[in-house]
């Protein structure tokens, strides 16, 4: 089976809603629907069920106009799972799931048949409901009901499953169990899924493409690592995120930048020395703090220089699993002698990365403020023999001063009145 949307537009009235839609869905496909509130992505669910009856000659089905198929055809080829249903009616969960074998009934007095029993009995082991069948629905949590409600679906053994929302109100035990259920059932029964999703680490883990909403327009459509980036992500959400890629499952993620603000071109300069990740909470906290920071050199892959690109500061980078060399080491010095303080984090030292303590030595050689950050100790991360806690040693002999925190450099700073802002 196969889905097309071609230039879809909706209005509520005067108010356009959806313009220009065009995409296709391929058998069997997950398609993650995407976009802030009031993009269009209900709207646009509720079109592909000729719910919202106006859009539907704008959809076709294995080629068909959607608005030419029967009522019954509509129930058999599509099934609905809503963010959210209840009922007032003593309905036990196989009664509620029986329910979706109304568009297979020939006749409203007809009874139900055994291929309908067959069809329950599959979609309520499927889903995983089938110990509920006798408990009434209204006492389900709401995790419970989800199952049903898709379980009911399943039971009209449609082509396409439509979703929206449906781990809007589960916790995430909840929320990776049913984006689970979901894509099993996509898998193996080859059931071709189109689901409207708020949460986009959860969309780029699960669905095969990711169609982007954005005031009624497509903005985007294909896998999440060609539509999750963060200059689409800033655009249409206004949020500054960055996208990493899950060492675990290769899946992207996104991650939200520091809320504070971007470093500030006319604070006080700052060099860090850093790497493996001991830079980060010292950046963070400068910037935070109003000074203006660099950094280096790092290694491209190292965590600190991801941290560094986030907040937008200049870096001093080396390619990946490579030594220091004379050209970024000399780099380094040149943004020593443009700033008057250098921090030293601590930082693990191998024969790869030890110019950077010879650069806070030239530091203190040029007469610049140098801290060595945790007490100066690299015991644990000292990969040269002892030669790097006795260079730190050195450092502080000859002026460095030792600090534990950003927070206590700041108060030195203070106390001796040594920066004018």
């Amino acid at each position: 089976m196969r889905l097309s949307v071609s230039n879809l537009s909706f209005s509520f009235g005067d108010s356009k809603v959806l313009r220009d839609i065009s995409f296709d869905v391929a058998n069997g496909e997950f398609l993650g629907l995407m976009g802030p509130n009031g993009s269009g992505k209900t709207t646009l669910l509720r079109c592909l069920t000729r719910y919202l009856p106006d859009g539907a000659h704008a959809i076709l089905v294995d080629m068909k106009p959607l608005h030419t198929f029967t009522d019954r055809e509509v129930a058999r080829t599509f099934a609905v799972v809503p963010q959210s249903s209840s009922t007032d009616f003593p309905f036990t969960v196989k009664d509620i799931v029986m329910m979706g074998r109304i568009p297979h009934v020939h006749s409203r007095l007809a009874t139900s048949r055994k291929g309908d029993a067959e069809a329950v009995s599959d979609a309520m082991s499927a889903s995983g409901c089938a110990h509920l069948e006798d408990r009434p629905f209204s006492e389900l949590s709401g995790g419970e009901r989800q199952r049903v409600i898709i379980a009911r679906a399943l039971a009209q053994e449609p082509k396409v499953l439509l979703l929206d929302e449906p781990t809007v109100y589960l916790d995430i035990s909840g929320q990776l169990e049913m984006m689970d259920l979901i894509t099993k059932l996509n898998k193996e029964k080859s059931l071709t899924v189109v689901a409207v999703l708020h949460d986009i680490n959860l969309a780029a883990r699960y669905c095969d493409r990711i169609a982007l909403l954005n005031q009624g327009r497509l903005e985007a459509i294909g896998p999440p690592e060609n539509v999750l980036n963060s200059e689409t992500i800033l655009g249409v959400y206004g949020v500054d995120v960055a996208v990493r890629r899950d060492p675990f499952t290769h899946n992207v993620f996104v991650m939200p930048r520091s809320t504070c603000a971007p470093a500030r071109k006319d604070g006080v300069r700052v060099h860090i020395l850093c790497g493996g990740g001991s830079g980060g909470p010292a950046m963070r906290s400068l910037v935070e703090n109003g000074f203006s920071i660099s950094v280096g050199v790092l290694n491209v892959l190292d965590s600190d220089h991801e941290c560094a690109t986030d907040l937008r500061v200049r870096i001093v980078a080396e390619v990946p699993f490579a030594q220091i060399s004379d050209d970024m080491h000399a780099e380094n010095l040149r943004c020593i002698d443009e700033t008057p303080l250098v921090v030293v984090t601590p930082f693990p030292v191998g024969p790869g990365n030890f110019k950077n303590l010879e650069a806070a030595m030239y530091a203190l050689n040029a007469g610049k403020k140098v801290f060595i950050m945790a007490g100066g100790s690299t015991s644990g991360i000292d990969f040269v023999g002892g030669k790097a806690d006795a260079y730190l040693s050195n450092l502080i002999a000859s002026g460095a001063v030792k600090v534990d925190s950003v927070d206590h450099m700041l108060q030195l700073l203070a106390h001796e009145g040594a920066v004018k802002r």
